[in-house]
């Protein structure tokens, strides 16, 4: 009888176990989908959603992540994309706009060329996001240490690179006794002017721009820290 008994107190301890340890499973997922909803950021105006990528690289720095449920992400986007910022970049593959404002899939859209230069394609493509989709901002950012800067300076030339860094030309300024400085002064220059040109390129953005509807930016990112700088 005792056996039996014991027995019976084996199973009961072993199922409280299970059910504990079911429980804790259940709250860290319970848990861990408050902190999508609640980080799920509601993108009403520009700034909100530049507050938005400002927060998102902090959380970058802070190796605080919150936008990294890609899973739950596809399935969330599978029928439709609601991106609240369009980002130019470089290609750089030290700045993934995704990562580095931990926008995870489906909060931004990314458009890349060398030296995040603007062209008609780019402008459609900015176009669509802020007109058709919504998106409420723009954001150019370049880079310190950036390659294609440093081949317009270098006058660089190789195939269709070389048409390319000419359209970075116009925005040299600086001192070529420090090519460094000289870089990474021409890569700010760099993206005022194509903002400029963005601006006086489409009418469609230009007018979007006026009535408030969106805002435009620079912002500069630095490859040694992580860090955006806003250029506002």
């Amino acid at each position: 009888m005792k056996k039996v008994i014991l027995q019976i107190l084996v199973i009961c301890t072993g199922l409280l176990i299970a059910s504990c340890g079911q429980n804790k499973t259940n709250n860290e997922t319970e848990t861990h989908s408050e902190n999508i909803v609640k980080n799920s950021v509601e993108v009403n105006t520009p700034d909100d959603a530049l507050a938005e990528m400002k927060a998102g690289n902090k959380r970058f720095l802070d190796g605080k992540l919150v936008n990294t449920d890609y899973k739950n992400q596809i399935e969330q986007t599978k029928d439709g994309q609601h991106p609240h910022t369009i980002v130019l970049t470089c290609i750089d593959s030290r700045t993934p706009p995704e990562i580095v404002f931990d926008q995870g899939i489906g909060n931004i859209f990314v458009a890349r060329v060398a030296g995040n230069i603007e062209d008609p394609n780019i402008l459609g493509s900015m176009e669509y996001a802020v007109k058709v989709v919504g998106s409420k901002l723009i954001v150019v950012m370049g880079h310190n240490n950036c390659g294609a800067v440093k081949g317009a300076i270098d006058n660089v030339e190789l195939g269709n690179l070389t048409q390319l860094v000419d359209q970075i030309k116009p925005a040299i300024v600086g001192d070529t006794t420090n090519i460094k400085d000289m870089v990474n002064e021409t890569s700010k220059n760099n993206i005022k002017l194509t903002i400029e040109k963005i601006l006086k390129s489409s009418p469609v953005i230009d007018e979007l721009v006026k009535e408030n509807k969106i805002k435009i930016v620079g912002a500069y990112y630095d490859v040694t820290s992580g860090e955006v700088t806003f250029l506002e």
